[in-house]
């Protein structure tokens, strides 16, 4: 069965509520039997890969590969990203890209399918006012103790971002766990962080700058999402 917004999902609200200061957490906003499968999904049938900052640019390796470096590597590999990491420059999480797959019939793509369908594509015009919105690119995140996101905006000028999402997956998920995300004014000082409640739709404009703090080693699950972009180019 194709997904759609939950049925007391409230447009004018969120609506509304984005307009103040262009930025929405809208909750309950699947059907909480389509959150689970999804959930289930992103906890235990997607192969993720490590993304991070290197030498200043982008990384990606999978746990395999990080696991077969030496001790001596390893710890290189670590003092390094956290000595970047201590001046604000960098991320540590697993991602697994999502695409447009139509001969896939399983629930992510069915949500993938789901954020770039024209009911959906209107939605998002109509609470944000972006009206050039074409696409939805989407990847699944997965944060484990020790994962962390530093402080950014998501402006991207090829990619015409216009506002960034994110599906939180994450059932129970403890505010003393980190994986919060944290909102910045633009000279860094802090603003409120929200906790990843399960179900949420976050939305807000790419020129905020904000983080996902650090997660702690006390954190028992992953943090999971489908996070990505309402952009203007097709995807």
């Amino acid at each position: 069965m194709p997904i759609n917004f939950n049925p007391n999902f409230d447009i004018n609200v969120t609506q509304h509520d984005y307009a103040v200061d262009k930025r929405v957490r809208a909750l309950d906003v699947l059907d909480i039997k389509t959150a689970g499968e999804l959930a289930m999904k992103l906890q235990g049938d997607l192969s993720y890969s490590n993304a991070y900052v290197q030498n200043g640019e982008f990384k990606s390796s999978t746990p395999e590969q990080l696991s077969a470096l030496s001790k001596e590597e390893q710890e290189t590999f670590t003092r390094d990203l956290f000595a970047e990491a201590s001046k604000g420059v960098g991320f540590f999480y697993g991602r697994h890209v999502l695409g447009l797959n139509p001969s896939d019939n399983g629930i992510i793509q069915q949500c993938v399918q789901w954020l770039n369908s024209s009911e959906t594509l209107n939605t998002i015009k109509q609470i944000t006012g972006e009206n050039d919105i074409v696409a939805a690119s989407a990847q699944a995140t997965r944060y484990y103790p020790g994962h962390f996101l530093t402080r950014h905006n998501d402006l991207h000028e090829t990619e015409q971002r216009r506002v960034a999402y994110v599906l939180n997956l994450t059932p129970d998920w403890h505010p003393d766990w980190g994986g919060l995300l944290q909102f910045y004014k633009q000279d860094g000082t802090p603003r409120d962080a929200w906790s990843p409640l399960f179900n949420s739709l976050v939305l807000f404009d790419v020129n905020h700058v904000h983080a996902v703090t650090y997660v702690a080693p006390y954190a028992f699950k992953p943090r999971l999402s489908i996070t990505g972009w309402f952009r203007a180019t097709p995807i």
